[in-house]
């Protein structure tokens, strides 16, 4: 028990400095297993009453199977953890990657929540729009030709600062923001300015006056 309680402490210092991988976990267990059963076979040899007398070797080859098998489930627990960890790590990386302010026009789009977590990714061409309510955004978009929703908790502003540049993604109202290579109609009627996308089923998308000149210059862009 003492020697997994330090080797646990130096491997909670090193990773809260480091990431730390799936085989720099496993060679770390390798080690801690070596260690324990070397102490094992010592302690018997030397410490009881005519331990001297046996061997050194089956006791340090019966120990390092005894701990293995003792130490076998908390140590796979353990190793589904961290490998959990490094693929969470892996997804954060590509979702800040696609979220990027060099994000291409075309191509792979990442939303994370709020912590940061890599929630979905899609195709821009895929995407319709976006609809916010308080904490919360829905991502609307085309998933084997049916418009389909995924809801994360984020801000649409998180989302306008991170994901529409350099992307025909705009903002266009406060609870909006458009795929402008989506929009098909821009009307005029009595009750405001709105965009009628290139999609059945999905409802005309307003656009406010304080989004109206940011929304046609844009469109102006990426309509050229």
């Amino acid at each position: 028990m003492l020697v997994v309680v330090i080797s646990r402490l130096f491997l909670g210092l090193y990773t809260k400095k480091r990431d730390i991988s799936q085989l720099q976990y496993a060679a770390w267990v390798f080690l801690e297993i070596i260690a324990m059963s070397l102490f094992f076979a010592l302690f018997s040899k030397y410490v009881p009453e005519g331990g001297e007398k046996r061997d050194f070797f089956l006791l340090l080859k019966n120990s390092a199977i005894n701990t293995s098998l003792v130490l076998l489930l908390p140590y796979s627990i353990s190793f589904l953890y961290f490998s959990w960890k490094e693929k969470n790590r892996l997804l954060n990386e590509r979702a800040s990657d696609t979220s990027s302010n060099t994000a291409p026009k075309k191509g792979l789009i990442g939303f994370t929540d709020e912590k940061g977590e890599l929630k979905i990714s899609l195709m821009i061409d895929n995407l319709l729009y976006i609809d916010s309510a308080d904490n919360y955004a829905t991502i609307h978009y085309i998933n084997k030709e049916k418009n389909t929703s995924f809801l994360i908790r984020n801000s649409l502003k998180w989302i306008e600062e991170n994901l529409t540049k350099e992307t025909p993604l705009v903002r266009c109202h406060r609870s909006y923001i458009i795929n402008l290579d989506k929009v098909k109609v821009f009307k005029k009627t009595k009750n405001g300015i709105f965009l009628e996308l290139d999609v059945p089923n999905v409802p005309d998308i307003p656009i406010s006056k304080t989004y109206y000149e940011g929304v046609m210059e844009k469109f102006s862009r990426y309509s050229m």
